[in-house]
Order: structure tokens, then C-alpha cells, then sequence
């Protein structure tokens, strides 16, 4: 058997917050043709950590002389989110293929020129979507669409909340992050389009700022939207730190029944069968993140589709964006996505 392609992998950004960079490189390479070969890192101190956690990889302090001298098949993006359209175009330009961390970018005008532009080089573009393969969401998913124990889906409510202030960095900046649902409201999302696959109608959003955290940034408090699909389903989803009182991170009603989270990583399930209420618990089984690069990997050979397409990912921008104009110039008012 002739021996597989080996594929060059970097990455740009190796910041030591939740150490992404050493974590995307770690799950590369854990399929055999996946090769850690490149990072990229303005502060010095980290390219040094890159190059203790992978002896013998290349650092480099720039972009562009990383794409001229590491010879990549594949670079994933893990900067602040309003620099993920730059750089993947950057890296697309040169005929690398790219993974951009979540989001996808912060504009729908932003992923457009991305899509524009790996369609041009004929390269690959997924967003790191990686929690697709969270064990509560396969199970939700399996539950709705493969047992159909709840019938027809007409409403989803997800999301979480706290209260308290948010932490004062870069992720709680508005111009940098695209504003708080842009965060783990990129997560529920792209859960919420993968459950519920008609095409979008509109998205209304709706936004607060509480006066007592102070200013320290620019995030909102509160966030959350509604969205109409076609067929008549709408879906709420709300990020807050304004919550005393939260609720289920899962409650959806389908024509014949229903599914909530519950406290102990659950999910209460509710059914109508032959005319008759059954409820039963079930738990879901563990995560596979490491999922998403196989995934990729197999794709590179020519051997599987794309699971996470860069379609796929544009619809989330289309949402969040959609919410946050609604909420801030729209009043409220429904918008159309630019990707439904």
C-alpha cells in the first residue's frame, strides 16, 4: 500500500489563555499523516513555550514569513475574533488551507471575502466547530432527528446564565469580540442550526447593559434572540450575566413531546406514545473533540466530506450579526440574516 500524504500543519496565535494553540496541535497530531510543523506568535516568550511543548517545530514572529518558509498544507487561526477574516485570507491567498477558531469572523461581509477567497485558491475553510461533537448535543440531535421522540420541533430554548461582572479583556471588548453572544453564543448556534435544518426567516435580538457592573468594558450583560425558521419554528437563545435566576441550558417542545436539561448532565424526556405520557431520563455519552480533526485529516486525502463547511459556519455569523443589528439599530425589530 502506497504510504498516505503527510500534511504540514501550523498554527497562528499561541496566547496562554486556555493554551488553544498547543491544543489544536495536539489533536492534529494524534492522526498519524498530521504534522506539527509551524507556530506562529508575536511574544517571544510563547514561541518558546511552542517550541519546549513540540521540539523541533518552527516558530515564527509573522504571518508572512511563516507562509513563505514552513511550507503548510494546513494553518488553524487562534487570535481575537476581529482579526480571524484578515488572517485566514491572508493564509488562504497563499493556497494554505484553514481552520478559524469560533467564530468565523465577526461580519458577514468578512466571511463572504473568506469564502471568496479559498474558493479562489481552491483550499479548504472550516471554523473549529469542534463541540458539533459534545455528547449532549449528538444526543439531542439523535433523540430529535434519528428516534423522533418528540415529533415535530416547534420551539428550542437554550443558553445559560449567571450574575456578575465579566472578566476585563479582549473578549469582553465589543469592537474586538463582536459582543457577548459572539462567544459561547457561537457554540449554541451552530447547535441550534444542526437541530433544526429549515432555512432562516428572521432574527430579532435584544441586548442590556447593567449600570451597577460599571464600564470596565464594552460586552453587553445580557444578550439573547429569537429566531423564525420557515417552517414555523422559532428558537430563543440568551447569554447573560444578569441572571440570578437562570434556567435549563436545553428545553425544546416538539408536537409529541419535549427534552429538558437537567442539573446532573441529563436530559428529562417526554413523550406521547399511543396516547399515552412516557418520561424516562437519559444521559449522554462522553464528548469526541478530537472528532473534528479527524474529520479534516480524512477530508485533506480526498476520503470524506467536510463536516464543518464553511457554509455551515457562515450561517452562525449571519445570526449573531443579524441579533446584534437588530438589538442596537433595529429596536428589537426583525432582521434577515445574510445567510439563511
Amino acid at each position: 500500500m502506497a504510504e498516505r500524504k503527510r500534511f504540514r500543519c501550523g498554527v497562528v496565535g499561541y496566547g496562554g489563555a486556555f493554551n488553544m494553540g498547543r491544543a489544536h496541535l495536539s489533536s492534529m497530531q494524534k492522526n498519524p499523516g498530521m504534522v506539527a510543523a509551524a507556530v506562529c506568535e508575536l511574544d517571544a516568550s510563547r514561541r518558546q513555550v511552542a517550541e519546549e511543548d513540540f521540539p523541533g517545530i518552527s516558530t515564527y514572529g509573522s504571518v508572512g514569513q511563516m507562509l513563505r518558509h514552513a511550507d503548510l498544507d494546513l494553518v488553524s487561526i487562534i487570535t481575537p475574533h476581529n482579526t480571524h477574516a484578515k488572517l485566514a485570507i491572508q493564509c488562504l491567498d497563499a493556497k494554505v488551507g484553514v481552520v478559524v477558531e469560533k467564530p468565523m469572523a465577526i461580519s458577514s461581509k468578512e466571511v463572504k471575502g473568506m469564502i471568496a477567497m479559498a474558493k479562489r485558491r481552491k483550499v479548504m475553510l472550516s471554523t473549529f466547530h469542534n463541540r458539533r461533537w459534545d455528547g449532549d448535543f449528538m444526543l439531542l440531535r439523535d433523540l430529535i432527528q434519528e428516534e423522533k421522540l418528540i415529533g415535530r420541533v416547534f420551539r428550542v430554548e437554550a443558553g445559560f446564565g449567571g450574575y456578575g461582572k465579566a472578566r476585563d479583556w479582549w473578549r469582553a471588548d465589543k469592537k474586538i469580540s463582536g459582543g457577548a453572544i459572539y462567544d459561547w453564543g457561537a457554540h449554541f448556534t451552530d447547535w441550534i442550526l444542526n437541530l433544526v435544518t429549515d432555512e432562516i426567516d428572521w432574527v430579532s435580538g435584544y441586548q442590556v447593559k447593567n449600570k451597577a457592573f460599571g464600564r470596565d468594558y464594552t460586552n453587553e450583560d445580557h444578550s439573547e434572540y429569537f429566531l423564525k425558521f420557515k417552517k414555523g419554528c422559532v428558537a430563543n437563545l440568551m447569554i447573560s450575566n444578569m441572571a440570578l435566576s437562570s434556567r435549563p441550558k436545553w428545553r425544546i417542545l416538539g408536537d409529541q413531546g419535549s427534552i429538558e436539561a437537567t442539573g446532573n448532565n441529563e436530559f428529562l424526556v417526554k413523550s406521547i406514545i399511543n396516547g399515552r405520557q412516557m418520561q424516562t431520563t437519559v444521559k449522554p455519552a462522553d464528548s469526541s473533540w478530537d472528532a473534528y480533526y479527524q474529520n479534516v485529516y480524512r477530508h485533506l486525502q480526498g476520503r470524506a466530506k467536510l463536516v464543518i463547511t464553511a457554509e455551515s459556519a457562515a450561517r452562525v455569523i449571519g445570526v449573531l450579526e443579524a441579533a446584534n443589528l437588530s438589538a442596537i439599530k433595529q429596536g428589537g425589530a426583525p432582521v434577515k440574516p445574510a445567510f439563511a
